[in-house]
């Protein structure tokens, strides 16, 4: 009860700022000159000694940084031996870890009207030098310590001209070897340069690339414009989470993604909170960094909470100003544990990818839900298509259209493309045959475009939507669909369970795919096969629960702790393609057995029936 009156009262508190979120966005100009690093400036004008950053221990204040924002914008515009001078329309790779000088750098190339391309930190060799060289910069600024793996992996596919590459010191004692091959910042930061005013920006121009995961294949650039920054910083900051000037909202998620720089980051800078910044996630350190900032929310993906929640009890868990957080990826077996033993105050889960048109997000914190569409049909753009998991097709009628699921079905949501409305627009990918394989036609009418999340969702009888899986992660065994999601919510909940990664995995002489489950036991956890056998079996229908059990010494994720699982599927079920141990389900015996070379040749033969 306490906990609900202290939502209410965060709600009605908050309540005027978020209807003027909810108007910006209805209103927004998609040609207007406002933008993320404008709105900032004109913080700094109106009140410059307020504090805009809290780093380990540091303050920066909104005239501090626009100053170093304006100094680096000289820096990056001057011409020089070697470098050519960034202008209006070039794009910049930016490799960096979570600093200050990141949002210097960010910022100070959309001063310019330049456009920066958000390489991710973890990427390496192949990967890494496609991501840099997709957006064709004009330069590259990189942290030191991530410049051997840069240069390592440029060198691997070397192209006849590199643009000039400059590095900043953001964690001292990396990447002595390199730093020949590079230019430093701060120093010609010291050299006289001539003034740069800010770059005229309309909504419509090119503000940052942000990439997909990698996960499927080499990374995509996502194009982000001015508008969709602002959209994402007045739906969030504002609408979202009601941030005023008195809130500080603490980031560990990387700034290279769009959770950290355009929900934190701009949010923070559009209305005035104070962000808390920090290098990355720490669960030993996260309950001390949220209570010595006097953070009020924070952005989460779904894969902290859990991290969080299975961790040992922490002194300062609820010694917080929190009142809301705000992010994505919290799973029911999450969701409830979380609230209650951390008492964040109101999770705002939302729905929507960085390139995706179609977004919503749970304002009133209704467990397990990512939101709901505005009730008004001119502002909803969303269609929950019916789809078949086994073709991998939309069901159509018999005019070719798309079928609407009902209540509580499962389909893939669907955005409706709209030019002529920041928030509906598909701007796509740099690099037309990718975005066109987002794109389906003819769903609701003939011709229309609407643009593939490639996520399949349900809506109950009052609209609210709740994720289900992702298209490809669902699979069919035995005739039955099964979702990954909800077989690793229950393979989680077992005890010692630190994290489950579900997949389906082919089987000689059997139709669909059988379900596959590595996890990842916390420190000190033993695997029990009768147990987990138990735990499985009661939570699951006999179809869903995995057929074979991989146990890992930890789990492979990416930057933003998305699960990866191509490799593991590709290896599925055999023993000699790894050396964890492996288990396959005995019904008979009503355990997991230990997997080895006999047992995978019989089921590979067909001998062994599943």
């Amino acid at each position: 009860m306490r906990r609900t009156t202290k939502n209410l009262a965060t709600f009605a508190r908050t309540f005027p700022t978020r209807l003027r979120g909810a108007l910006d966005v209805m209103l927004q100009d998609p040609v207007s000159e406002a933008t993320v690093p404008a709105a900032l400036r004109a913080w700094a004008h109106k009140d410059p000694d307020r504090t805009f950053l809290l780093f380990e221990g540091r303050r920066l204040s909104f005239g501090e940084l626009e100053a170093k924002i304006a100094r680096r914008a000289r820096t990056l515009a001057a011409h020089g031996a070697g470098r050519p001078a960034v202008r209006r329309g070039d794009s910049v790779a930016l490799m960096m870890g979570n600093h200050p000088q990141f949002l210097v750098n960010a910022w100070a190339i959309s001063r310019l009207g330049a456009v920066v391309s958000l390489i991710n930190t973890n990427l390496s060799g192949r990967g890494l030098a496609h991501a840099v060289r997709q957006t064709r910069p004009r330069a590259m600024i990189v942290g030191r310590e991530h410049l051997p793996t840069l240069v390592e992996a440029l060198a691997e596919s070397p192209e006849e001209v590199e643009p000039p590459l400059f590095w900043e010191e953001t964690r001292p004692g990396h990447g002595t070897e390199e730093l020949s091959r590079a230019i430093e910042l701060p120093l010609l930061d010291a050299e006289p340069a001539p003034e740069v005013p800010p770059a005229v920006a309309l909504g419509d121009d090119l503000y940052a690339y942000i990439f997909t995961s990698g996960t499927t294949g080499l990374p995509k650039a996502g194009k982000i414009t001015h508008a969709r920054a602002m959209t994402g910083a007045t739906g969030f900051g504002r609408f979202t989470l009601g941030l005023g000037e008195r809130d500080v909202l603490y980031v560990c998620l990387p700034l290279f993604h769009s959770s950290g720089l355009l929900i934190g980051a701009g949010s923070a800078a559009l209305t005035g909170a104070s962000l808390a910044l920090s290098r990355k996630l720490s669960v030993s350190r996260f309950w001390d960094e949220i209570a010595d900032s006097g953070a009020t929310a924070f952005v989460y993906i779904g894969e902290i909470c859990r991290y969080l929640l299975n961790a040992p009890p922490h002194p300062r868990e609820r010694a917080h100003r929190l009142t809301r957080i705000v992010g994505n990826g919290m799973r029911p077996d999450v969701w409830k544990g979380f609230v209650e033993r951390f008492r964040p105050g109101i999770v705002h889960e939302f729905y929507g990818a960085t390139e995706g048109n179609v977004n919503m997000t749970n304002l009133f914190g209704i467990e397990g839900s990512v939101g709901r569409m505005p009730p008004i049909p001119w502002l909803n753009n969303a269609f929950l298509a019916r789809f078949d998991p086994t073709t991998e097709t939309h069901v159509r009628d018999a005019k070719g259209l798309c079928v609407e699921c009902g209540k509580d079905e499962v389909g893939e949501l669907l955005g409706r493309i709209d030019p002529a409305r920041v928030t509906m627009r598909f701007e796509g990918y740099l690099g037309d045959a990718s975005t066109d394989a987002k794109i389906v036609r003819s769903v609701k009418e003939r011709g229309d475009a609407y643009f593939r999340s490639g996520d399949l969702l349900k809506r109950d009888w009052l609209g609210f939507y709740y994720f289900v899986d992702r298209i490809g992660d669902t699979f069919r065994w035995k005739g039955e669909n099964v979702s990954t999601n909800e077989v690793g919510d229950a393979c989680g909940r077992h005890e010692g369970v630190e994290m489950a990664n579900v997949y389906g995995v082919a089987v000689p002489h059997a139709d669909g795919r059988a379900g596959m489950v590595a996890l990842s036991l916390a420190p000190g956890s033993h695997f029990s096969p009768e147990r987990f056998y138990e735990h499985v079996m009661r939570e699951l229908p006999a179809y869903a629960a995995p057929l074979f059990v991989r146990l890992l010494p930890e789990q492979n994720i990416t930057a933003t702790f998305k699960l990866k699982k191509n490799e593991l599927q590709a290896q599925g079920f055999d023993p000699s393609a790894t050396e964890d141990m492996l288990f396959v389900r005995n019904d008979m015996l009503r355990t997991f057995e230990p997997l080895d070379d006999a047992a995978y040749a019989q089921i590979s033969s067909g001998a062994l029936r599943l």
